[in-house]
């Protein structure tokens, strides 16, 4: 059944995907008084706190790629860990800014 999910697309996609979500979320559950996305993002940096808010979203690729693990979907995995990589390039981006 998780044959269809196995290519490393298709884990690319949910790992751009699901830390943006995360970060959405994120967003509406706390800061929903603030626009967003401008007005957050300049909250998140005058606070120090955009790293720490990235890296707490990108942990649920690593979460989805363990879970990837069990159930022997070894591409998708893949696909996940690329996805995962681009984003941590990103808050080294940020963290240096």
């Amino acid at each position: 059944m998780l044959d269809k999910f196995d290519k490393k697309w298709a884990g690319f996609v949910l790992g751009i995907f699901l830390p943006a979500f995360c970060f959405f979320c994120y967003w509406l559950f706390f800061h929903f008084q603030l626009t967003f996305p401008a007005r957050f993002i300049a909250y998140l940096r005058a606070g120090d706190m955009l790293q720490e808010v990235a890296i707490a979203c990108i942990l649920t690729n690593l979460i989805v790629f363990y879970v990837s693990l069990n159930k022997k979907i070894f591409d998708f995995g893949r696909g996940l860990i690329i996805a995962t990589f681009l984003y941590v390039g990103l808050v080294l981006y940020i963290s240096l800014l």
